[in-house]
C-alpha cells in the first residue's frame, strides 16, 4: 500500500500532466507551499491559476476527501482545487472545484476525541468532474 504523502504527490503530477496536455505550462511548487501545489500558467496572456491538489488513493474511499481548518478561509479569485481519486483500472478521476465553492460548501465533524476534521464530499463536487475550462477562464481574464 502507497502512503498518504506519495499518493497525495502521484496526484499533483498526475494533475500537472492533465495540464501540460491542455498546453498550460504547469510549474509543481516545493511540498508544502502554503499558496498552491501547482502553478498553471496560460504561456499567450501570462496569467496563470493557483491550484490546490487533494487525492485519495487506490485504496481509499472516494466518498470524500479530507480538507484543513485552513481550507474554510477565503480564497484568492486564481485559486481552484482540484481532487483526484486514483484508480487502478480505469483513468484517474479530476473534479475541478473553485475555491469559493469548497469555502462554501466544507463540512466540519467532531471525533469522539473532540477533534475537528474537515471534508467535502464527493456527490458535492460531482457538477465539477473534468471542469478544466475553469482554468481557461482564470487565465484567459483581462
Amino acid at each position: 500500500m502507497v502512503n498518504r504523502q506519495i499518493s497525495g504527490m502521484t496526484g499533483v503530477y498526475y494533475v500537472a500532466a492533465e495540464l501540460s496536455k491542455l498546453g498550460y505550462i504547469a510549474l509543481v511548487t516545493a511540498r508544502n507551499t502554503k499558496a498552491a501545489d501547482i502553478v498553471a500558467m496560460n504561456d499567450e496572456t501570462g496569467l496563470s491559476a493557483a491550484i490546490e491538489v487533494k487525492t485519495c488513493g487506490i485504496s481509499t474511499s472516494d466518498n470524500f476527501w479530507l480538507l484543513n481548518k485552513k481550507d474554510c478561509e477565503k480564497k484568492p479569485n486564481n485559486l481552484v482545487y482540484v481532487f483526484v481519486k486514483l484508480n487502478k483500472d480505469k483513468p484517474h478521476d479530476f473534479y475541478v472545484v473553485p475555491a469559493q465553492f469548497v469555502v462554501e460548501n466544507i463540512k466540519k465533524d467532531e471525533a469522539k476525541t473532540g477533534s475537528e476534521w474537515y471534508y467535502i464530499e464527493k456527490e458535492q463536487i460531482t457538477p465539477f468532474k473534468e471542469k478544466w475550462d475553469l482554468i481557461q477562464q482564470i487565465t484567459t481574464r483581462e
